[in-house]
């Protein structure tokens, strides 16, 4: 009798170099059963409650596996691929902080345990066929032509937009304080330190891994990650405080509204839930809470929460207000001084929480605030100036040594 017909054979890398290294957040484990941390988006793919392993194109493109496909590396180790644009051929990277089976009720049998190839200096790479969606918040990672980073180089600076549109909407004078904030994307190293620091100043919180997949992660501030020419680029992203503001002209109940200080305030007891604001804004930096987040059964998980700032029950929308807890506290401080507020006297928490620097915040009425020198800079620009939302918050285009 004929010998039945055997199926292909799994196309497999063999003997790749393995690189294992410690996980930005989790370390070598030792906070993985921190919720907060385990959902904040992991550097370069954006990617929570999950660790990935990493191949280059070429090499993903050989073992015939995509991003979110299983594969085992080794004898027993699998997890699910991130085909990275920048990450070496030939080579597959792991990370470890994962796979704990007790670690406590957040961080168990949380991803996959890399420990077995800790020393090892090649492995086998195989697929599975077995496929895993990756909770990221960023789908996509290249700008598509329209530059929401700008960078340059000295000899070939960035293209900026000339003056403003008209508007219909007559301009404000704002005769006391005007904030405004401007982030430097030279100096953004993609951290994501403004986004655990919002999350602890704001009581925002944690949503779970299938939340996260339905796209509804809370976080205040993302940072956005592009790879263009080979060069991977960052953009943190909050609430823009628009001038026009497209969220305030759609609520029906004026639980968004602008305030004298030029803040696009939320006011969270009149929200009524339509989400039209978040429908309406084209930065979508607006949060829905679509369950009841934040228990409040014991008095003692009131503890962790900063008393300064309200707790949004389900149905509410929140988003950032350039920690107007803290421009409230300086105001009351100053006013009992009979003073104005200093430069740099009031700080956001993602400002105070950047190790670069990259964010600045203050009055763009006081010519001495650093604010205000930034924001006169040749090479700063809106997010999406062509839409006229006429953005409170700006950016320094990334600048790059001219190549010798």
């Amino acid at each position: 009798t004929p010998s039945p017909v055997q199926p292909p054979a799994a196309p497999t890398a063999p003997g790749l170099e393995v690189l294992v290294r410690l996980h930005p957040y989790m370390l070598a484990g030792s906070f993985s059963n921190n919720g907060w941390l385990q959902e904040l988006p992991q550097p370069l793919t954006a990617v929570t409650w999950d660790n990935v392993i990493g191949l280059g194109p070429q090499t993903a493109q050989q073992v015939r596996v995509g991003t979110g496909d299983l594969v085992r590396v080794g004898p027993s180790v699998e997890g699910p691929v991130w085909v990275d644009p920048a990450h070496a051929e030939n080579v597959v990277s792991l990370t470890l902080g994962y796979g704990r089976v007790r670690a406590g009720r957040v961080g168990n049998d949380v991803g996959y345990n890399a420990y077995p190839l800790l020393g090892q200096s090649s492995a086998a790479v195989t697929p599975t066929g077995r496929h895993r969606e990756l909770a990221t918040t960023q789908l996509h990672h290249g700008m598509e032509d329209r530059h929401p980073v700008r960078y340059g180089t000295p000899s070939h600076p960035p293209a900026v937009e000339g003056d403003p549109a008209q508007s219909l909407y007559a301009g404000y004078d704002y005769s006391g304080y005007k904030w405004g904030m401007v982030i430097d994307l030279s100096t953004c190293i993609g951290c994501n330190a403004c986004t655990i620091a919002c999350q602890a100043e704001n009581n925002i919180p944690i949503v779970g891994r299938d939340q996260v997949l339905k796209h509804r992660e809370m976080h205040w501030i993302r940072v956005d990650t592009y790879w263009e020419d080979s060069a991977v680029l960052f953009q943190p992203v909050p609430c823009q405080q628009c001038e026009n503001a497209p969220c305030e002209l759609v609520c029906p109940v004026e639980a968004t509204v602008h305030s004298s200080e030029g803040l696009n305030d939320m006011t969270y007891n009149r929200c009524v839930g339509t989400r039209y604001c978040s429908n309406n804004c084209p930065y979508k930096v607006r949060r829905f809470n679509f369950l009841q987040y934040s228990p409040l059964d014991e008095p003692i998980e009131e503890l962790h929460f900063n008393p300064e700032v309200t707790v949004r029950p389900r149905g509410v929308m929140e988003k950032c207000t350039y920690c107007v807890q803290r421009i409230a506290a300086g105001r009351a401080r100053a006013e009992t001084e009979d003073r104005l507020i200093r430069p740099n006297e009031v700080r956001t928490a993602c400002q105070d929480a950047c190790p670069t620097g990259s964010i600045v915040f203050g009055n763009l009425n006081d010519p001495e605030a650093e604010v205000s020198r930034l924001q006169g800079q040749p090479h700063q620009y809106s997010l999406l100036a062509e839409l006229n939302t006429r953005p409170r918050t700006t950016y320094l285009s990334r600048m790059r040594a001219d190549e010798v």
